[in-house]
C-alpha cells in the first residue's frame, strides 16, 4: 500500500430513534436493538469506513472525505458511484503550507435511488498503468425507502426475536478477525434475503498485526418479515465443532 498523509474525517454517522408505531423488539435476553429512522441531513464518512455498509435515505447528503497528497503525483480517481450523484468534488489542501503536506479531497454525494449503490476510488498516478496493489477505497450505501426504518442488530441480540415492520431493513454486525482463520458464514430462511455484507477491517495509519475488525449483513424482506438469521464462527477447513460459537436470530413481522 501507498503512504497517504492528511487530516482524517471520522464517522459521525447519528441515528434517530424511532418515533411510537416504529419496529420494536421483544427479547429474551441481551440489549434491545434500537430501530433507527435512516438520518435525512448530512453523513460525514472517511478512510476508517473503508469497505462499510451505512444506511441512508434519499434525503441524505453524503461528504467522503480522504487524505490526498498531490505534491506525490497521486490522486484519488472516482472509478464508480453509479446511483449517487455528485454534487462536488475538490482537493482541499492543508490548513498549514509544508512544503510536500498533503490535504484530503471531498466529495458531496446525493443519492439518487433507492437500494443498494456503491462508491469507489483508486489513489494512483495517472500517468502510471494500475497496479495490484493500488490502494483502493469502497464504501456501500443502503438507501433506504422513504418511511422505512433499518434495525441495528449486534451480538447482545444473540438468541432473541426481532420485530420488523413490512419494508424495513435489518443491519446485523458481528466481531470477525480473519487473521485467526476463523470468519462467520451466514444463512436466512423465510422471506429474509442478505443482500449485500462486507468485512470491516480496523483502521489505523500504523498496521496492527492480528487486529479484527466487523462483519456486516444488510437483510431485507421479501413482503412480510419473516425467517431466521443464522451464523457459525469458525475455520472453514475444520469440522464443526460442538462448542463452535453460533449467531440466531429470529424475524417476526408486526
Amino acid at each position: 500500500m501507498k503512504p497517504v498523509y492528511g487530516i482524517l474525517m471520522a464517522v459521525a454517522l447519528a441515528g434517530i430513534l424511532c418515533a411510537a408505531g416504529c419496529t420494536t423488539t421483544e427479547t429474551a435476553g441481551g440489549e434491545t436493538p434500537t430501530p433507527v429512522a435512516v438520518q435525512d441531513k448530512i453523513v460525514l464518512v472517511g478512510q476508517n469506513n473503508n469497505d462499510d455498509i451505512i444506511p441512508v435515505d434519499m434525503q441524505t447528503e453524503i461528504r467522503i472525505t480522504l487524505p490526498e497528497n498531490p505534491t506525490t503525483g497521486y490522486s484519488w480517481n472516482v472509478t464508480n458511484a453509479d446511483g449517487l450523484a455528485i454534487t462536488s468534488d475538490a482537493y482541499v489542501p492543508p490548513e498549514e503550507e509544508r512544503p510536500g503536506a498533503g490535504g484530503t479531497h471531498v466529495w458531496a454525494l446525493e443519492p439518487k435511488v433507492t437500494g443498494i449503490v456503491t462508491f469507489s476510488a483508486v489513489y494512483v498516478r495517472p500517468w502510471e498503468d494500475a497496479h495490484p496493489d493500488d490502494e483502493t477505497y469502497t464504501i456501500t450505501f443502503y438507501v433506504a425507502p422513504e418511511g422505512t426504518t433499518v434495525v441495528d442488530v449486534i451480538s447482545a441480540n444473540n438468541g432473541t426475536t426481532i420485530s420488523v415492520s413490512k419494508g424495513d431493513a435489518v443491519l446485523v454486525t458481528l466481531d470477525e478477525n480473519p487473521t485467526t482463520g476463523y470468519q462467520w458464514n451466514a444463512s436466512v430462511s423465510g422471506s429474509a434475503e442478505i443482500v449485500t455484507d462486507s468485512f470491516v477491517p480496523p483502521y489505523s495509519e500504523i498496521p496492527i498485526s492480528g487486529a479484527g475488525g466487523i462483519h456486516k449483513w444488510l437483510v431485507t424482506f421479501d413482503g412480510e418479515p419473516s425467517g431466521n438469521f443464522d451464523a457459525g464462527y469458525g475455520r472453514p477447513w475444520e469440522e464443526t465443532a460442538e462448542d463452535a460459537e453460533t449467531f440466531s436470530v429470529i424475524f417476526a413481522g408486526v
